[in-house]
């Protein structure tokens, strides 16, 4: 069997026809959590998950993540960029995605805003730009929009929501439908140091899907995270490493279906130790 036939078939078992984006999770913190971070988004990944969540932000990052050989597929690879600028008129961000191996590949390119509506509550929007390549066949491209919401509702909870695809966009002759997804929970913060996620996913095409996370901060030195995911049933543990500007993290998920992957991100944020406090106490300063 070609390589060429071996990406179809994955794909296909992945619940997604080769002309589509399929919603893979992406950063390998969001990952650690199995996809349960459209509630939290408190990083520079806010651009891929729920970019409202880039309101929250107020120091510069930029994050590097790379997934080699998913679900064991030798040369089949996913690699991600995003960078946040906060600024006086909210936080700006910018992300590249990019899947497949040298035969297909896909690419996505978005620009996302997201900024504070009112103390506690924000609001966020992506414009994307997807690129489909085959070797060989026509390349086909398209423009999506997303947007997201987000809402502190107690000093330990929180709220988030977001649209993937909200444009209906399609792509390719045929007229291939990028997913449209939504997505919403609650973040739950018991403990300053202590996080759990609960969300539900509704693909329009397939069933509705749950995700919970955990994520447990030692001092800031390390954050231990695992995760649980249906539709499919995949699990999913991790750790970061901080030091300084400096995070290092590691994941590695079980999908019911297609095996073991594994992921790394580096992410270099300019607030130092002291961005790690502010986010960690953010939800409860609040309501101070």
């Amino acid at each position: 069997m070609n390589r060429l036939a071996m990406m179809v078939i994955v794909l296909f078992s992945i619940k997604s026809s080769v002309a589509q984006f399929e919603n893979t999770e992406t950063g390998a913190r969001a990952t650690g959590l199995n996809g349960a971070f459209t509630s939290l988004s408190n990083n520079s990944l806010a651009v891929f998950y729920n970019p409202s969540g880039l309101g929250q932000l107020k120091f510069r990052e930029i994050s590097v993540y790379y997934g080699p050989e998913i679900f064991g597929v030798s040369g089949l690879s996913q690699a991600a960029l995003s960078y946040t600028e906060p600024t006086g008129l909210g936080v700006f961000g910018a992300g590249v995605k990019t899947f497949g191996f040298e035969l297909y590949r896909e690419l996505t390119f978005s620009l996302s805003y997201g900024n504070v509506i009112r103390e506690k509550v924000f609001l966020g929007v992506n414009a994307n730009y997807y690129d489909l390549s085959i070797k060989n066949y026509n390349s086909a491209s398209a423009f999506g929009l997303d947007i997201g919401a987000m809402a502190y509702i107690t000093d330990f909870m929180k709220w988030g929501f977001s649209a993937k695809n909200l444009s209906g966009s399609s792509i390719g002759i045929s007229k291939e439908k990028i997913p449209q997804v939504y997505r919403t929970g609650f973040t739950f913060q018991p403990l300053s140091n202590l996080l759990m996620i609960i969300e539900a996913e509704k693909d329009v095409k397939y069933p509705l899907s749950f995700r919970s996370g955990f994520e447990y901060s030692v001092y800031d030195i390390a954050d231990l995270r695992t995760g649980i995911s249906t539709e499919p049933v995949s699990f999913s543990a991790g750790i970061g490493l901080n030091y300084n500007m400096f995070q290092i993290d590691y994941t590695v998920n079980n999908h019911q279906e297609l095996g073991i992957s594994h992921q790394g991100s580096v992410t270099l944020n300019f607030g130092g130790g002291a961005a790690k406090r502010f986010y960690r106490e953010q939800l409860k300063n609040a309501f101070k």
